[in-house]
């Protein structure tokens, strides 16, 4: 029997088990992280270097370690040049993705890896059944949901035409490389990715690059107020027993769509150059078109492109699908209205049954789902061990 499994092996797990290995909670041979790839956060490296991003938005105390200025130490001992960027230090994303495999293997995740998919997870006596496909049931004292949402990507409804039609005209930066052969590209989405998506193909390509948002530039340095890391905020969010309302206040608080003030002028100066056309208008339909896409907007105006990239994030959902909604029943665990789980303030649902990431955040608040939101989760779970 385990004393830890941990469910995924994206940021928020590999957190959670460098903080639980870290402060000596568990040994190496007690803990197991359970992930659908062969390595810690290869979602987040193949996305990133996907959609071509150079630069975290996130600030350079934001990593996995327990220390803050581990990744500041980082750079200057294996002397990184331009590690930071701007004000906030954001790191360079290659410095941080070699500075996250070093911390695992000094803490020694990788020694705690195993592939495979969970099926369902189920109450024993004293322990958790954890059944993970083409390997049986695996039995542990506690667990940590870790799952994310990004294996859900979001397609428009719009979309549906066009992929009944010609479903590779319709790429999403969640699931596969983008086509290279394409003459032209529309990339859709008025977030973060999606500029990084739309600049790394004008950059890269020689081909027609549009990017079409639904909203004119959203200029946020973050995608939450920092004020949501500490009391400022968060002291009324857990004042707020009616989880509906932490719920709107999650909403309200998350800066969805928005991108830095740094990226929105490297947009700028490649449309002043003549390599990308940024549109604001509002999608109502795609259809096949001279084996192209033809995108129609609201106003009746239209462009035709041989490639749809979407940059769309993913499904409005309560990650884990349907065996954590089974879980959920079976073991009579409390959810508020929105689905999401209700957890006490060391983020345990059941007894030694932990959530974090997505899962977490009516207890994290609305930064529990990135960098910031891990760190905050794996200090909270990692409280809740008595080692």
């Amino acid at each position: 029997m385990y004393k830890w499994i941990i469910v995924g092996g994206g940021i928020q797990g590999c957190t959670t088990a460098a903080y639980l290995l870290h402060f000596k909670k568990v040994s190496k041979e007690q803990l197991l992280i359970i992930d659908p790839f062969d390595e810690p956060i290869k979602k987040w490296k193949s996305v990133t270097n996907r959609i071509g991003m150079t630069y975290l938005r996130s600030p350079s105390v934001h990593h996995l370690d327990p220390d803050p200025y581990s990744l500041k130490k980082y750079a200057k001992n294996n002397d990184y040049a331009g590690p930071f960027l701007g004000y906030y230090g954001r790191p360079r994303l290659d410095m941080f993705n070699q500075y996250c495999e070093d911390l695992f293997k000094e803490e020694g995740v990788m020694d705690c890896w195993q592939q495979g998919v969970v099926t369902s997870i189920e109450r024993g006596i004293e322990h958790w059944n954890v059944s993970v496909n083409e390997i049986g049931r695996l039995e542990a004292e506690n667990v940590v949901l870790a799952v994310g949402v990004n294996d859900r990507p979001h397609y428009p409804d719009w979309t549906k035409t066009l992929m009944d039609q010609q479903a590779g005209r319709v790429q999403h930066v969640f699931e596969e490389p983008v086509n290279d052969n394409a003459k032209s590209y529309a990339v859709i989405g008025g977030g973060i990715t999606s500029a990084h998506m739309a600049k790394t193909l004008a950059l890269r390509t020689k081909a027609q690059v549009t990017l079409i948002k639904r909203h004119p530039f959203r200029l946020k340095d973050f995608d939450s107020d920092p004020g949501w890391l500490g009391p400022k905020y968060l002291n009324r969010f857990h004042k707020t027993k009616c989880y509906s309302k932490r719920r709107q206040q999650i909403r309200e608080a998350r800066n969805r769509g928005s991108i830095t003030t740094g990226i929105r002028n490297d947009l700028r100066a490649l449309e002043q150059e003549g390599k990308l056309e940024i549109i604001t208008n509002e999608i109502l339909n795609a259809k096949s078109e001279s084996n192209k896409a033809a995108v129609i907007f609201s106003d009746g105006s239209s462009i035709t492109t041989e490639q749809l990239v979407l940059a769309t994030g993913a499904e409005a959902c309560v990650p884990g699908g349907d065996w954590l909604m089974e879980l959920a029943s079976t073991c009579n665990l409390p959810c508020a209205p929105c689905g999401f789980p209700k957890l006490n303030q060391h983020l345990e649902w059941g007894n030694g049954l932990f959530a974090a990431g997505a899962l977490a955040e009516l207890e994290v608040g609305p930064a529990a789902r990135n960098i910031a939101g891990a760190r905050k989760a794996a200090e909270r779970i990692t409280s809740a061990s008595g080692g």
